[in-house]
């Protein structure tokens, strides 16, 4: 992999070639010729002296003598390819034999082409010329297929693949670094992508130069950086990353007259003496890193499996591609759960929540809770949040336009959505395309992403509510300063905290937050809903209070949405 990050041609320096002909006479000439073409020689008498000298150096084409004393040009041929830095080198096999055979051995053995003697110089400078400038091409789309175009450094799929090479080799110590920077998004916002792009290069030169020469830098993607340190162990690669750190730390960025300054996350996995698969390295670096950062940024974080912290890390980074996929391959569903009126004990089904699951590979259902987290911390929820509002939408604009008794569909938004300035015009798209009428739409919104994203939040609900949208402030009682906050939101359901409301029957102290929430609700005009209402009791007790609905295992558990028509046939039969 070494003869990829090669840039002798690059550099504009003359190609070197090696001959290697046991003729005295032969070898004269062909240095001549070759020199005559401004090619730089080296001149080997056997094939064994070959096989030497391109152990030493690195040859951009080799003149190889079919028969040779010691060892002949086929078996030189095998021996050279076999090494890492020839295995794309172009070979010219030179012979005096041009039976079928022969030359068929040639290139089996890894000749790239062949002339035969008498030589004739016209064709043999064409053919050098020729196979120079396939190699030329060939190691620029080399280049340019495992370099970054920003700065210059090796990409992703190099640093895997140099990875995976020094993972096949367990005995060795080496150790591998995540750097992801600090504050680099306040440079993009504030002045734009070209000087981001500046602050990448000019740190991307820094990082290098304080490295060690044998070791590998590369960029990752957006503001990371990979490095794998080479013959090195935990205590070396904890001074080296340190090293990275302040000297990150210590760069100041100017543009405009203004002067900025960025960090670094760093973190890093020792790799020796087991034999580890390559994702499993990679995610425990992500995880460290990221570690590093929710420690208060600017730090470094060395991997250890027995670090709690960093093994939830790992678990969440798992669920990333099996979301991933899941949203490819359509395998989220949905269910809904009935939000019914406490102050009659019966009635029909006019209020419920869509609530999401994703389908495993081999077909399992996958409750919410053990997959949203990694959706938020990865800034997935978005795109699962499109897909319950599209699907949503479709189902209820699939009900007959009259004789359903629903009157309101409750969908969540999570708090990343709140921050996507284009998903208001995605709702209202939808709200069109399917025909649906924005008074059976309530979104629910939490109340700590809420209040983390108010004049977002306040804009979302005024634009939709104008159209007749409804909305739900989830989780209440949760936040610092739920209360203050309330009668700024424009909301018109409150949702009590489940939290709060199981144990309302044993605890008088629940008791007294929900009274007091469901009453500041009134006063404001909001219809309130008490969350977990797991049995009859609480139900009750509820009911007392003069909470507006309920919603709960002990009222209706989850049901898959292609019952609902089911439901809805057996209470017009019943």
């Amino acid at each position: 992999m070494s003869d990829i990050l090669s840039t002798r041609d690059a550099a504009g320096d003359s190609p070197l070639i090696l001959i290697a002909d046991d003729d005295k006479a032969t070898r004269v000439l062909l240095r001549r010729v070759m020199e005559r073409e401004g090619y730089k020689v080296v001149a080997a008498e056997t094939g064994t002296e070959a096989v030497r000298l391109c152990q030493s150096l690195a040859a951009d084409l080799i003149l190889l003598d079919y028969i040779m004393p010691e060892l002949d040009g086929v078996d030189a041929c095998s021996q050279i390819r076999a090494l890492d830095r020839y295995k794309a080198t172009p070979v010219l096999m030179i012979t005096s034999l041009d039976d079928d055979a022969s030359i068929h051995r040639a290139l089996v053995c890894g000749a790239s082409d062949y002339i035969t003697k008498p030589i004739l110089l016209p064709v043999l400078r064409q053919r050098v010329r020729h196979l120079l400038a396939s190699r030329r091409a060939e190691r620029f789309m080399m280049h340019l297929a495992y370099h970054d175009s920003l700065t210059a450094l090796p990409n992703r799929e190099y640093f895997h693949r140099r990875l995976s090479e020094i993972l096949a080799d367990p005995a060795a110590q080496h150790a591998v670094m995540y750097i992801d920077l600090d504050q680099f998004k306040i440079v993009n916002d504030t002045c734009g992508h070209s000087a981001g792009d500046q602050l990448l290069r000019q740190l991307a030169h820094l990082l290098q130069t304080t490295l060690r020469k044998d070791d590998l830098l590369a960029r990752l993607g957006g503001d990371e950086f990979g490095v794998l340190l080479f013959d090195c162990d935990e205590e070396q690669a904890c001074q080296v990353a340190e090293k990275l750190r302040e000297t990150v730390a210590g760069f100041r960025f100017f543009w405009d007259s203004r002067i900025f300054t960025v960090g670094a996350s760093i973190g890093v996995v020792p790799i020796g003496g087991d034999s580890i698969p390559l994702a499993t390295v990679l995610s425990a670096a992500d995880a460290a890193c990221y570690a590093a950062k929710d420690s208060g940024r600017n730090q470094v974080q060395v991997y250890r499996p027995e670090n709690e912290e960093l093994r939830r890390r790992r678990t969440e980074m798992s669920w990333v591609n099996r979301i991933t996929h899941a949203l490819d391959e359509q395998r989220f569903r949905l269910r809904y759960q009935p939000i019914v009126a406490l102050a009659s004990r019966e009635g029909p089904l006019e209020h419920f929540e869509m609530l999401v699951s994703m389908v495993d590979e081999s077909g399992v259902s996958i409750a919410p809770d053990a997959f949203i987290p990694a959706a938020e911390r990865y800034n997935l929820m978005p795109a699962i949040d499109r897909w319950v509002i599209d699907n949503a939408l479709r189902f209820i604009g699939s009900l007959p336009k009259s004789g359903h008794r629903l009157r309101t569909c409750s969908i969540n938004l999570s708090g990343s959505s709140l921050t996507d300035e284009h998903l208001l015009h995605y709702i209202q798209g939808k709200l069109i395309e399917y025909a649906v009428s924005p008074r059976l739409v309530c979104f629910e919104i939490t109340e700590t992403a809420t209040i983390a994203n108010m004049n977002r939040a306040l804009r979302l609900i005024s634009e939709l509510r104008a159209r007749g949208c409804r909305f739900a402030l989830d989780d209440f009682g949760t936040g610092l300063a739920s209360f203050a906050y309330l009668k700024h939101l424009p909301v018109d359901f409150l949702k009590i905290d489940g939290t709060f409301v199981k144990d309302i029957v044993r605890d008088p102290v629940n008791l007294a937050i929900v009274k007091a929430t469901n009453e500041i609700g009134h006063a404001l005009g909001i219809k309130t809903i008490a969350e977990y209402v797991e049995d009859i009791e609480t139900l009750e007790a509820l009911r007392q209070l003069g909470v507006d609905y309920g919603q709960g295992f002990g009222i209706a558990r989850p049901k898959p949405l292609e019952n609902f028509r089911i439901d809805e046939l057996a209470k017009e039969t019943a």
